[in-house]
């Protein structure tokens, strides 16, 4: 773990990382408070936050196939400065078009992620499931940052002073990635062999459809969680320090458990990971839902489930490069597009599942869910059949401090 920490090429990716997921999560925020001005009605500001998902989702895998054909480096700044010029522009206008402006942001988001997963993974070896985790811990604390910043900084400055300091630090985070991805940078894929590429293929394809539910249901119960956990807790009367807290339990435990899945997968075993944690993951999703949900268990009980579920992140992304090793950025942006769609499509039907019986008894069916991502989690190849993607390989030295 310290030879990737002094890797310099990892260290940038994962700043951009960083920087790039503060802007994405202050994006609700921001739309929220432009949405209270607009009088938008939930409606309208729930399809907004879907049409910027959608886009930032869908798009993944054109531009991770663009990173294998042209390369990286431009991608990874272009979209760093691209969330940052966003939020310059909107800053320039008022209500609706300040509003439409924002929205355009997701592709910035959607250009950055599939190279930077693949570039990320290629700077961790031979340890890549380690780093790869460690890399989406720093998108995590990203996550859970930008909130509470754009929320101060709302209460402190007006929204376009607000808008032009989210965006500032992207100046320096995009200096950095062009001075320190290097030339070999640009097309890694390319690097692997059109035979083994074909091998993966033909092995990947039989286990492609359990692969598929299985990032679908192991996706579906953490954003189901995340919608409507504070909204069964808010209508029971508990307060949003007390539902906060608990949100903030599971992002803190999915973040520190997709560094340790990556340690497992690295030193232990990869798919070992996947079947352990997602057999114990059912247990606290049930066991907080049989306690008063303001009892003192509750938090820990849900940091627990979101820890066990966060495991399993990082392996899904180093098992789709596995399946298309000559195309790493493309299978980058397929899965992590698919994981967030899946997600969305899970969580609303776990919101039509509370509208005909009860929100406390539709999340009550979770544990199931994650039941059924195991079941598929059985069908996947051991580590010598698929998971070349971990083969000990020397880092480059033009990347290592």
């Amino acid at each position: 773990m310290k030879t990737i920490l002094r890797n310099r090429l990892f260290l940038a990716i994962s700043a951009g990382h960083l920087t790039v997921d503060v802007m994405n999560s202050s994006l609700p925020v921001i739309l929220a408070f432009l949405a209270l001005r607009l009088g938008l009605s939930n409606a309208q500001l729930g399809l907004a936050a879907a049409a910027y998902t959608v886009g930032a989702s869908l798009t993944q895998p054109l531009f991770g196939h663009i990173a294998d054909q042209r390369g990286s480096r431009w991608l990874a700044v272009g979209g760093v400065l691209w969330m940052a010029g966003v939020f310059w522009l909107a800053a320039l206008f008022r209500g609706y078009v300040a509003f439409f402006c924002l929205l355009l942001a997701g592709l910035g988001s959607a250009a950055y992620h599939p190279q930077a997963v693949m570039n990320a993974r290629h700077a961790s070896r031979p340890l890549v499931a380690s780093g790869t985790s460690l890399f989406f811990f720093f998108g995590q604390v990203g996550l859970a940052t930008g909130p509470a910043l754009a929320g101060l900084l709302l209460t402190l400055v007006p929204l376009p002073v607000a808008l032009l300091l989210l965006g500032l630090p992207a100046i320096p985070v995009a200096l950095w990635l062009i001075a320190t991805m290097p030339p070999e940078a640009e097309r890694r894929s390319s690097a692997h062999g059109s035979a083994e590429g074909a091998s993966a293929l033909r092995l990947a394809w039989p286990v492609l459809v359990a692969f598929l539910a299985l990032m679908a249901l192991r996706f579906w119960p953490m954003r189901a969680t995340q919608t409507f956990l504070p909204k069964l807790m808010g209508e029971l009367g508990l307060g949003a320090n007390w539902y906060g807290l608990v949100l903030a339990g599971f992002m803190g435990g999915s973040a520190v458990g997709g560094v340790l899945g990556g340690l497992l997968a690295d030193h232990w075993s990869a798919k070992g990971t996947l079947v352990s944690t997602l057999a114990l993951a059912p247990v606290p999703f049930w066991l907080y839902l049989q306690l008063p949900l303001d009892h003192p268990a509750v938090p820990l009980l849900v940091g627990l489930a979101g820890l066990l579920m966060g495991t399993q992140h990082s392996i899904l992304v180093l098992m789709a490069q596995a399946m298309l090793p000559n195309r790493m950025g493309l299978a980058s942006g397929l899965v992590l597009g698919y994981m967030f769609t899946s997600g969305a499509v899970g969580a609303f039907i776990t919101g039509v599942l509370a509208d005909h019986m009860g929100l406390y008894r539709a999340l009550e069916m979770l544990p199931f869910v994650v039941l059924g991502a195991l079941v598929f989690a059985l069908f996947m190849p051991r580590r010598r059949a698929l998971e070349g993607v971990y083969e000990p390989q020397p880092a480059s030295r033009t990347t290592t401090a």
